[in-house]
């Protein structure tokens, strides 16, 4: 016979579940994301040399190379983070202890979510900045500069989310997936 905190214990960990799950949906999403842009950076390129070629003004291709580029990094890293592939002291140390590890991991997850919450602000700040001033290229084309500003604060917060979905597998007593 079950008793109440057994019941309580079940929930609490169907429910982390269900929050891990969330989680990881939304850091599989953004390697999705990142495939895209890399497609798109790929493109870029290829468009780049076919218009250098033909002696065509190309200068637009290098921004949205550089703006692929950097958006390829966070979204990037928040990916990898969901994998658990990040070359960490804390992921390595995780590993040697295993399942033993849930206070190591709590620390290393204060440590990682607070970095990324800082990062995350200043990114806003940085790109609302750059949003309000009106900044942008000087190429042809003169993409707005906050494009690019805006995939630091994004990533850091997908990043973040990844985090989040390894400590809610961490905490259900699961592997990640």
């Amino acid at each position: 016979m079950s008793t109440g905190a057994d019941r309580e214990a079940g929930g609490r960990r169907h429910t982390l579940r269900d929050l891990a799950r969330a989680t990881g949906l939304i850091a599989d999403i953004t390697g999705h994301a990142a495939a895209a842009v890399f497609l798109l950076l790929t493109l870029s390129v290829v468009a780049g040399i076919a218009l250098r070629l033909f002696g065509i003004d190309n200068s637009w291709t290098y921004d949205l190379d550089l703006y692929s580029l950097v958006w390829i990094a966070f979204l990037g890293a928040a990916f990898t983070a969901r994998r658990g592939r990040h070359v960490t002291a804390g992921i390595a140390l995780e590993n040697i202890f295993g399942g033993r590890g849930t206070v190591l991991s709590l620390i290393r997850f204060a440590v990682i979510a607070v970095f990324l919450g800082i990062f995350t602000w200043s990114g806003i700040q940085q790109a609302y900045g750059s949003y309000l001033n009106h900044e942008t290229t000087l190429d042809v084309v003169q993409w707005p500069v906050w494009v690019a500003v805006a995939a630091l604060p994004a990533g850091t917060a997908l990043w973040l989310i990844a985090e989040v979905h390894r400590l809610l597998h961490h905490l259900a007593g699961e592997e990640t997936d």
